[in-house]
């Protein structure tokens, strides 16, 4: 199982230098409370840009502002998007391009590293024939159901793209935590061919040229970074329905794997309420039932350990359900979706 061979990352002081790219739209209060954060890594070569895409608030000038103070901070500012780009892919286009370092480290204005050796850690895992380097990003915890949700449907996805890439088959990564090489990414052309598509800066970037040759992982509570989740279903399903959307553009492989995933956990509980009334299938299933529940549990358990994060699993049968109604809701929304907003 891929799970088990996730190791703990370790981080470096001293190597070679990384731009940290960040694009941002309207997030102010964000960037005040996080941006600090970032700025304040024990690393010894780092750049951070940046850009800032036609925000209406007092983004740009608080910017501005904060990087007399930093010599390493760089702003940026688009003010027209050119037709049929899409504002983020075009924003993080404009930070590469910008950026003096070959190492590019995306994260979002909404997030923040838990540590300061956040950069130190994806710099010790660039190595010559390395191209990609996929972290993992959690969400805050909240009380309330929605963000207990939010952070296992979090920790579900991590554990896919991650146990998956730990067995030499990677085919995603979050832009929240993620880092790639300058020039792989020009020499791709960047996001040419889904320039125009809200989502996909991320994992269909990933997707389309990350083998296990050229990808590293990093692991562990030096190398998480954080982010603010949703406070509302609407706004979450919405959140989603942009993600999942991206997916049908997945190489063939990928689609057909995590198809086969998602149906067999939609048909778990969608089919079990029929057995309940044939005692001879309901020990079966009521077995296999339970087993699965053991199974999963465990998994989580191990990731949860390897990665340094927290999250109970009391609720672990009622997230287990939500968690297939979730998939084929949202499953549905994202094939019907013909396009979403980035902001």
């Amino acid at each position: 199982m891929g799970v088990t061979r996730l190791k703990k990352s370790t981080a470096i002081k001293n190597g070679n230098g990384i731009s940290i790219v960040i694009a941002a739209n309207n997030e102010l209060e964000n960037l005040k409370h996080n941006l600090p954060k970032v700025l304040s890594q024990e690393y010894s070569t780092y750049e951070v840009i940046v850009v800032d895409d036609r925000s209406s608030d007092e983004s740009y000038e608080f910017l501005l502002e904060l990087a007399k103070q930093h010599k390493n901070l760089k702003v940026l500012t688009v003010t027209d998007l050119p037709d049929h780009l899409n504002g983020k892919k075009y924003a993080i286009t404009l930070g590469i391009k910008t950026a003096k370092f070959d190492q590019i480290l995306l994260t979002d204005a909404d997030c923040y590293p838990e540590s300061k050796n956040w950069i130190g850690t994806f710099a010790n895992a660039w190595g010559e024939k390395i191209s990609f380097v996929v972290g993992f990003s959690q969400y805050k915890q909240r009380p309330g159901l929605l963000n207990y949700f939010i952070r296992f449907e979090t920790l579900v996805t991590g554990i896919q793209y991650l146990a998956s890439a730990a067995l030499n088959k990677p085919y995603m990564g979050v832009g929240r935590n993620l880092s790639y090489s300058k020039t792989m990414f020009l020499s791709k052309k960047g996001f040419h061919g889904y320039q125009n598509l809200v989502g996909g800066d991320d994992d269909l970037f990933v997707n389309k040229h990350a083998i296990g040759a050229n990808t590293q992982l990093v692991i562990g509570a030096d190398a998480l970074i954080t982010s603010y989740p949703k406070t509302s279903w609407s706004t979450y399903f919405l959140q989603k329905t942009r993600h999942l959307s991206v997916g049908k553009h997945y190489t063939a492989k990928s689609k057909l794997i995590l198809s086969v995933f998602s149906l067999t956990w939609i048909a778990t509980w969608f089919l079990f309420p029929f057995l309940f009334f044939d005692p001879m299938n309901l020990l079966v299933s009521g077995s296999l039932l339970v087993l699965r529940i053991i199974l999963m549990g465990t998994t989580i358990l191990v990731f949860l350990k390897r990665t340094e994060t927290r999250l109970s699993i009391l609720g672990l049968i009622l997230l287990d359900i939500m968690f297939a109604l979730y998939y084929f809701v949202t499953g549905i929304k994202a094939l019907l979706a013909k396009r979403v907003k980035w902001k």
